[in-house]
Parts: structure tokens; C-alpha cells; sequence
């Protein structure tokens, strides 16, 4: 057993996917008590930022995780790229958060629809988006263990503020929980990140001012990165908006009830998501194109624990929903709890065909992926505009099937393409 522990202690994945159960883990502490602080109208506001936040952090993304994780492992130059745009990416939205131009978007994600600051959600989307990116950055230097430091540290901010959230006697409005919990406790990892960034970029400079074949360079796997990252981003979002924009519509609508019952169902489901999008970036940092073997070993594991899967997924989603059924705040009907068994068990499922379909950032399969998530995005948006406003459950229903259903045929195309190169590489 000593073994066995100083084993995982030691593992990389292991220990990567220890610092995400950590985050995630402070993520579900607010989404579990915080309803309890709140009432209907409140918690629907709550709901709606939490969702818009998440869904802008996917947005500003712009498709540079995978495509860092990508390149890393063949330029050099790549981190100096990736540092260039992490730094115009933090700079646009602190100009977002700070202007009118960030009113621009407010048709398409619904920020002015909410009782929050406009500041304080970009901000809280930035903090966000910004420890993406630096726990990217220390997986491609395999510097776990700094990760589940700055894991904890957030834990353990997130948690002091709760306590006094819930032991303060005066009024706490949304301003502040957001501000206490989505943005303060990622200044001192945004502090790093920032350092390290200019840190590359004043040796990318200097570098350049010695030897000017170092722009040429510089310029041409830039156009190569970012050409996979908008293919990728845009794949990205397709997929990311279809998968929230139920929650857009109701806020555009102002469907109180409905934003808080699906905000409260999504805030579980974005644990899932959590696991998923770390474990993809896991994996895509460890594949190589040129290593075939490994990739047909991963396949092979993969196909073996298809069953017992998806029964753990049955098992996981009916446990979650009957926990929320017991701890759901009052003023929230039963439908949360069937909207919490639908989420678990589509994006567990989704999560597993995932594991084949992330083979797609290794093979570059984006016109693909692209071509299906484009399906996926009006399959949704018809699901949604027509069936869900009426039937809320029905239209919710149909929109996962379709989210799944996507899924998995990208998975059965990615499979056979993998097989068929696997194939062809024996020979």
C-alpha cells in the first residue's frame, strides 16, 4: 500500500489530476453554499454570471492552450509566442472590463441582463482564464507539484472568504461575493504569470535585437501557431456556446426561475467540465504523432473500460442528483435535480469519447471537428429556441442527446482514422 501511494505520490497524471480535484473542489464549495446566502432573484443573477464568466474565459481564450501544449513539444520559440499572446489577451480584457467596449458583447453573452458589475465579470473571466494558462505553462515545464501549490492556495482564499460571507451580519450583494471569491484569490498567481510572461518576452526582445533571422523565425511559427489556434478556437467555441446557451437564453429572456434552477444545475456540471478540459490537456501534452505505439496502447485501454464507464456514469449522475434533491435551497423546484442528472450523466458520457476525440488535436482533424460542431451548434440552438422555452425539460433533454450524439460519431470518425494509420504504420 506504501508503494502504491509513493507511486501516485511520484506520477505526473496522478498528481496533475490531483491539483484539478483541488480547484474544482473549492469551485464546488461556492456553488454549494453559496445558494444558501441568496433567494430566488439573487441566486438567478449568481447563476448567470458564474455561466457568463465561464463561457468568456472559454471565448478569450482564443484556441492558444492546445495549440501551446501542440507546438511546445517541436519549436522552442513556441513559449515566447505563447507569452506574447497571453499578455495581449490579459491586456484586451483589462480594457474590456474597464470601457464601453465591453458592452459590445453584452448582446451575445447577456452581462448587461445581470445585477453585477461589468468590471467584476471580466475581471472574474480573466482570473479565470489566467490560471489556465499558467497551470498550462507549468505542465509543459512537468512542474506539477508548483501546480497543486497554487491549487491549495486558492482553496484555502476561497475558503477564508466563505467563513466570512457566511459569519459577517451585514448584507454581502453579488459585487462582492464575486469580487471575494472569483478574483482575489488568483492575484497571486496572476502575479506570477504576469513576471513570467514579460520575463520571455524582454529575452524574446533581446534576442531578436542580436539576431534579426531570430523575427523571421519568430514571424513564421507565429503564423503557423496561430493558424492552428483559430481553427481550434473556433472549434472550440462552437462547442463551449452550444453547451451554455440555454443559460444565455434564459438570462436574454429574463426567465428568473429557469436561470436559477439551470444555473445551479450547470455550477455541478462545470466540475465535470473541469475534469475533462485538464485531463485533454494532460494527454495532448503527452502525444506524439511520431510515437504510434503508445497511441494504439492508449486506444486499446481506452475501448477495454468502454462498459464500466458508462455504468459509473449512471451511478455518478443518479448519486449527484439525489444529493442535490437533499441539498438544494428551497426556493429551488425539483427540475434542478432532474437538470443535474441530465448535465452529469451527458457530459460524463461526453467526457469519455472525449478521451478518443482529444487524438484529434494530435492528427489535426479540425475540419471535422469543425464541420460537426457546427451541426451540433443549430441542433442545440433549435432545441433550445423551440422545445426548451416551452418544455424546459424536453428541449434540455434533446439538446444532451444531441451534445452526446455529436460527440460520438466525431469519436467513431477519429477511431477509424487513428486505426487506419495504426494500420498502415505496422506495414
Amino acid at each position: 500500500m506504501r508503494q502504491k501511494l509513493k507511486k501516485l505520490a511520484t506520477n505526473e497524471g496522478a498528481l496533475y489530476f490531483l491539483s484539478s480535484l483541488i480547484y474544482s473542489f473549492s469551485t464546488y464549495l461556492i456553488a454549494l453554499l453559496i445558494p444558501y446566502k441568496l433567494h430566488l432573484e439573487t441566486m438567478a443573477d449568481f447563476s448567470a454570471a458564474f455561466n457568463i464568466i465561464m463561457l468568456l474565459s472559454f471565448v478569450f481564450e482564443f484556441g492558444i492552450v492546445t495549440s501551446f501544449l501542440r507546438h511546445n513539444q517541436i519549436y522552442h520559440t513556441t513559449k515566447y509566442i505563447n507569452a506574447f499572446l497571453q499578455l495581449s489577451i490579459f491586456i484586451l480584457m483589462l480594457i474590456l472590463a474597464n470601457s464601453t467596449l465591453g458592452l459590445a458583447l453584452d448582446k451575445a453573452f447577456g452581462i448587461g441582463s445581470i445585477d453585477i458589475r461589468q468590471e467584476y465579470i471580466y475581471l472574474a473571466a480573466l482570473s479565470i482564464l489566467m490560471w489556465v494558462f499558467f497551470k498550462n505553462n507549468l505542465l509543459a515545464k512537468k512542474n506539477i507539484h508548483f501546480i497543486i501549490i497554487n491549487s491549495f492556495i486558492i482553496l484555502f482564499v476561497r475558503v477564508g472568504f466563505l467563513i466570512y460571507i457566511f459569519m459577517s451580519e451585514e448584507a454581502i450583494d453579488l459585487n462582492q461575493i464575486y469580487l471575494y471569491l472569483f478574483i482575489i484569490p488568483f492575484i497571486f498567481m496572476l502575479i506570477l504569470s504576469l513576471k513570467e510572461n514579460i520575463t520571455y518576452m524582454i529575452v524574446a526582445i533581446k534576442s531578436a535585437y542580436h539576431d534579426k533571422r531570430h523575427i523571421t523565425i519568430m514571424i513564421k511559427r507565429l503564423k503557423q501557431f496561430m493558424l492552428f489556434s483559430s481553427i481550434t478556437y473556433i472549434i472550440t467555441f462552437l462547442y463551449v456556446y452550444a453547451g451554455r446557451y440555454p443559460i444565455v437564453y434564459v438570462t436574454e429572456n429574463k426567465m428568473t426561475v429557469l436561470m436559477a434552477e439551470l444555473g445551479y444545475a450547470f455550477s455541478f456540471f462545470g466540475l465535470v467540465l473541469v475534469f475533462i478540459t485538464s485531463i485533454r490537456s494532460y494527454l495532448i501534452s503527452k502525444f506524439n504523432i511520431s510515437d504510434m505505439d503508445a497511441i494504439m496502447i492508449y486506444v486499446d485501454k481506452i475501448q477495454k473500460v468502454k462498459l464500466k464507464f458508462f455504468l459509473s456514469a449512471i451511478v455518478a449522475s443518479s448519486l449527484v442528483a439525489y444529493m442535490v434533491f437533499l441539498i438544494k435551497p428551497s426556493y429551488l423546484s425539483d427540475r434542478s435535480v432532474i437538470f443535474v442528472f441530465i448535465l452529469i450523466l451527458s457530459y460524463m458520457l461526453i467526457a469519455y469519447f472525449s478521451l478518443i476525440t482529444l487524438l484529434s488535436k494530435t492528427f489535426n482533424f479540425n475540419n471535422l471537428e469543425l464541420l460537426l460542431n457546427s451541426i451540433r451548434l443549430v441542433l442545440v440552438f433549435l432545441s433550445v429556441y423551440f422545445v426548451f422555452g416551452e418544455y424546459p425539460i424536453i428541449g434540455f433533454i434533446m439538446m444532451n442527446v444531441v451534445m452526446v450524439g455529436i460527440e460520438y460519431i466525431f469519436a467513431q470518425k477519429v477511431l477509424y482514422k487513428v486505426m487506419k494509420k495504426g494500420e498502415a504504420n505496422a506495414i
